[in-house]
Parts: structure tokens; sequence; C-alpha cells
């Protein structure tokens, strides 16, 4: 009888104290930093319980309530009495892994004094890719008359030229062909130059695959698998249009037209055409040409007409007429200085400086 007693009183003392641990601990609910996040964006952890009254809301702090490995340097704020909020103040590493581990410091407002162990926190910024790739005829200079194929390799992130050159492979036609890699420092926009093709009106089969392993600048990770692509090298008689793309700052309007071989400057104008008509100027880039005006606007669609008869440097000829939508969406939130070769305000001036805002509400100058 005896022995029944004191064990109900310890299991009574077990139970009490199980509880008595349970009010004065709090658990982390939610977070997003798990599994892939971006390199731009704030991270967040929700806890059972307040931890900080409301005079404590919407106040950056430099206390660190969470310890990142790498280390993260950035600020906290409580977002909500039981929501803590932490914003980078730079991009976190590329393809790389972290942990965050939680420390005492958040219950210091608190009546708390644990934090109820929870599963590893553990996030990875997104791997490295290949995006795209665009394949364009080019003469290698101003006094060349022998055009050669280029690729211009798009990644997530800048890569180092050298060690990328150590993995990559190009095929065209199902043979490996010898190439030279343009661009000299890390980029994440690599352009390659193949030799030995004989110019011919056809189109070529091009494979490009890239052996596991290669990281990017900055990064820890490297490619799990191979990066395999399949592209195409279109006849050096035949001009293409490739692909149109657009942005818009507020106030000007950007369209970049990407060709399959550098275009005449000459002319080039007179081929080119918008629906509603507004002004506009062109200009000639390495891998085709942009169209820029600052009488776009962002609430329209336009028609953009390319006539046949464009000719390329090395001959090509666009044999049919293009026809391309251009829209430019909602524009992105952005704040930038008019001016941005400006390094200081002078004393003798109108001791004001110009401001460009786009789609900010409110801002607050301090």
């Amino acid at each position: 009888m005896r022995t029944t007693t004191i064990g109900a009183i310890a299991l009574t003392s077990a139970i009490v104290f199980f509880f008595s641990c349970s009010r004065d601990s709090i658990s982390l609910q939610y977070t997003n930093a798990k599994d892939e996040v971006p390199q731009l964006g704030n991270l967040v952890f929700h806890f059972s319980k307040p931890l900080v009254n409301d005079s404590m809301l919407n106040k950056w702090d430099s206390t660190e309530y969470v310890s990142f490995e790498p280390k993260i340097p950035g600020r906290f704020r409580w977002e909500n009495t039981n929501e803590l909020v932490f914003s980078p103040s730079r991009p976190l590493l590329p393809a790389t892994d972290y942990t965050a581990k939680l420390k005492n410091d958040v219950l210091q407002y608190s009546k708390f004094n644990g934090i109820e162990k929870s599963e590893k926190i553990t996030f990875h910024t997104p791997d490295l890719k290949l995006d795209n790739s665009h394949v364009s005829w080019v003469l290698p200079d101003e006094q060349s008359k022998n055009a050669v194929p280029q690729i211009d390799l798009y990644f997530n992130y800048p890569v180092n030229p050298n060690h990328l050159k150590e993995r990559l492979h190009l095929k065209v036609e199902g043979n490996e062909s010898d190439y030279s890699i343009i661009t000299a420092s890390n980029d994440s926009k690599v352009t390659v130059r193949l030799a030995s093709l004989k110019v011919e009106d056809k189109d070529y089969q091009t494979d490009i695959k890239i052996e596991k392993g290669l990281k990017p600048e900055g990064g820890s990770n490297g490619t799990d698998e191979p990066i395999e692509s399949r592209t195409g090298i279109p006849s050096p008689f035949v001009l293409q249009i490739n692909d149109v793309q657009s942005e818009h700052d507020g106030s000007t309007g950007l369209v970049y037209v990407k060709t399959s071989q550098q275009v005449n400057q000459d002319n080039l104008k007179s081929f080119i055409k918008f629906y509603p008509a507004i002004k506009f100027s062109v200009e000639a880039t390495d891998d085709g040409f942009m169209l820029s005006s600052d009488n776009f606007d962002v609430e329209k669609t336009y028609d953009l007409t390319i006539s046949q008869g464009l000719r390329g440097r090395i001959g090509g000829i666009l044999r049919e007429e293009q026809m391309n939508q251009v829209a430019f969406g909602e524009l992105q939130p952005s704040i930038s200085f008019s001016n941005s070769k400006a390094t200081y305000l002078s004393a003798q001036g109108a001791r004001n400086i110009e401001m460009r805002i786009t789609n900010v509400p409110k801002i607050k100058i301090i």
C-alpha cells in the first residue's frame, strides 16, 4: 500500500513538473527559413506565445536573436508580439546551405525561461543552373570578314570562366567542337565562340553539356548532376529574330530585340514600327538592337513590326515580316537618384536632390 502511495506521488510530481515546464517555455511554430529561400528576402520566425509588448513592435534591433551559419549580416524587428523578422543587409550566398539557431535572447523581455527543442532549422539558396542560351553569328573584330558562331550562356549566378571551361563540352551535329571562352571575368553571362565550323545555308544542331561540380562564384554547393541543353545554330544566310524583351523604369521604356547575327545600323530604324505609333530611338547591340522611348505608356500593349529585308552584318536577310507584342506590366517598386554619376551635394547649389520614385507610396527620410 505504501509502495503504491509513493509511486502515485512520484507520478503526480512528474506530471506537475511537465506542465510547469510547458508553461515556462515557448516553441517555434513556423518559419520560412526552410528548404529553398531566395537570396533577397526576409526570414520570419513565429513563436507559440507572445514574447514582447507592443512598444517594441516595428523597431529595428541589432540584438542577435537568431544565429546563422554561415553568418548573415542584418537586423531584427518584432513584427508582432510573437513574430520576429530578420532582414539581411546583403544577398545570401549563392548555392549555399545555411543553419539557424534560436538564442535565449528571444526570451529576455518575457516571463519564459526556455525554448522547446524543435527540428533543426536548415535552408539553402537556389542551386546553380543554366537559365538560357543565345546563339548568333558574329564578326570577331571590325577587320574580320569570316563570321563565327557565338553562344551566350546565361546562368542564375556569376561563374568563373576558367572553372566552366574545365567542364564544358560542345557538340555540333554530334561532333565535339573546339571553342574559346571570350568572357574574361566572373559573370552570369559567359560568351563562347566556336571554331572551324563550315559555313553553309543550314541550321546546325548543337548540344551543350556541363559536367557536374560547377560552383557559382562565392557559393559552396556544386551542381549534383551534369547540366545538358540542346540548341541550334541558325543558317548564317538568314537573319532570325530570337527574342524580344521589354522593361520600364518609370520614365523610359526599353525593348531588347535579340537576333541571330549582328545587324547593320544603316537604315535600321526604317525597318521598325510600333502601333500605336510613338517616337523612339534605335541602337545596334552585340546581339541585336535596343529600342528606347520616353513615350511608352506602361498601361498599353504595343505591336512591334520588323519588316522583311532587314540585313545582318554577315549578309543574313530577314525573309519574313516579324510581329511581336510588347507590354511592360506592373512596374517594380524602385527608388533611385536621377543623376547616377553625382557624388556630392554642392554648398553653392540649390541644395536639393532629384529622385526617381516608382510605385513606392511612402518614403521616410532620416
